[in-house]
């Protein structure tokens, strides 16, 4: 990733704020749980869908085809929230 995103955790929650706000249209910050710090987290490190199952998987010791399929969905809903991540 670029840059443009990051992770702030504050009052109990992760959040994600775009740094490169431009003009009068102020971008709310996205409300992250853990999982989905942890996802973003490793995307920004530039693993792969795939991956990013397998290492939640093992770490929740959980069925990695189902992770993969929610992972899928997290970011699918940042981008329909306007983060443009170019999912791989």
């Amino acid at each position: 990733m670029d840059g443009r995103y990051r992770i702030r955790k504050a009052a109990g929650s992760y959040w994600l704020l775009d740094m490169e706000q431009t003009g009068r249209h102020y971008i709310e910050p996205i409300e992250l749980n853990e999982s989905g710090a942890r996802i973003w987290e490793l995307f920004c490190r530039g693993l792969d869908v795939a991956a990013i199952a397998k290492d939640l998987a093992e770490q929740y010791g959980i069925d990695r085809e189902a992770v993969k399929e929610d992972v899928l969905q997290f970011l699918a809903r940042l981008e329909a929230a306007g983060v443009s991540i170019g999912v791989k």
